[in-house]
């Protein structure tokens, strides 16, 4: 059983990636993020030392448990070269609260994709 909510989006390398999360409790209630902060990074592998890519973006909406991230269609054409049709990233997306608390919301395998049109 996994210890987070986990997740795995695709996206299509070159263009703009959004990727909007709500923080909600198990009855669908939002959690209030006041004060607190939120960051999301890319690595090849869970396992990675290095971060692949850190996403720009954190909460757009405390009181309603809202973040969102983003990376620029150059951003993710970098990830990507034209010469590799796909490829996985092990994410996950962290809050530090107030009292400098830490808690890991959400991991995943965020995957990227060549399309035929640039």
């Amino acid at each position: 059983m996994a210890c987070v909510g986990t997740d795995s989006p695709c996206f299509i390398a070159g263009d703009d990636l959004y990727y909007p999360l709500e923080f909600q409790d198990s009855e669908g209630a939002a959690y209030d993020l006041t004060g607190a902060t939120a960051k999301m990074d890319l690595r090849d592998s869970v396992t990675s030392p290095s971060v692949t890519q850190s996403m720009t973006g954190g909460i757009t909406s405390a009181l309603l448990g809202q973040m969102a991230f983003t990376l620029t269609d150059a951003e993710t054409a970098a990830l990507l070269p034209r010469t590799e049709a796909n490829k996985s990233f092990a994410f996950s997306v962290k809050l530090t609260y107030l009292d400098s608390t830490e808690q890991t919301i959400l991991t995943g395998s965020l995957e990227l994709e060549q399309a035929a049109t640039e």
